[in-house]
């Protein structure tokens, strides 16, 4: 791998500004001063350092966004923007792809990695994770059709959801908390009861939560002490 590409992947700023680090003379290889970004290193055998700083690429990436309405979870569409727009390309090499995935016109915590072990155990429904949302209601909510939700609603394909958890904060707004990801499940759910979603955004998958100083459209990585919070 080029060294410049390596350094950019290891989250040392993009690959003009790496290679400012290395005309400058801050770049070392197995001790070492080079000049040149396009320097190819093994990053199994070879010892990175920027200053006094040992270079390590990480093999998954673990990112949190806020995704925002107006964004789909592809990786390529020709219609819409797609959440990938969003990433910086130092990132994009990584084969990254969502954690399941959130419509179009909803919001919220979205997870985005290259570890596809780690996206299967999240989104089958046997681990019985809890992914939370802030829904907001067309109608007044029915307060007594609700219920359903604590045993599973039959959905118009027939399919019965697992049972969910629900908070009622006003006449319009309900947290809801369900452990699957069917095709646009939770819009189905409240269609199901004569009721209909206007605004939808996930707020929790397992322990973690949406941190709440990131906009929309803004991301940060993940250590994988919190990536894996979501098991606990």
């Amino acid at each position: 791998m080029r060294l410049d590409r390596f350094l950019a992947h290891s989250g040392f700023g993009t690959r003009s500004e790496v290679k400012r680090l290395i005309k400058k003379g801050l770049v070392k290889v197995n001790g070492r001063k080079v000049n040149s970004p396009d320097l190819k290193v093994d990053e199994e055998k070879d010892v990175v350092q920027v200053g006094e700083e040992i270079v390590e690429l990480q093999k998954w990436v673990y990112i949190m966004m806020n995704k925002p309405q107006g964004y789909v979870c592809s990786n390529d569409d020709p219609f819409s923007p797609t959440i990938f727009s969003l990433i910086p390309e130092n990132l994009k090499y990584r084969n990254l792809h969502t954690v399941g995935r959130l419509d179009k016109d909803a919001e919220g915590l979205l997870i985005i990695t290259n570890n596809g072990e780690y996206t299967h155990k999240v989104i089958s429904p046997k681990k019985h994770i809890e992914k939370e949302y802030i829904v907001k209601l067309e109608k007044e909510l029915n307060r007594e059709k609700i219920k359903v939700f604590e045993d599973g609603v039959v959905l118009d394909d027939g399919y019965k959801t697992l049972p969910a958890k629900y908070t009622i904060l006003d006449d319009f707004t309900v947290s809801l908390t369900i452990y699957e990801g069917k095709y646009h499940q939770i819009k189905r759910m409240f269609e199901s009861i004569g009721n209909k979603v206007v605004y939808l955004k996930r707020i929790r998958i397992g322990r973690l939560k949406l941190d709440e100083n990131l906009n929309p459209g803004e991301y940060k990585v993940l250590d994988e002490l919190d990536a894996f919070s979501v098991f606990e």
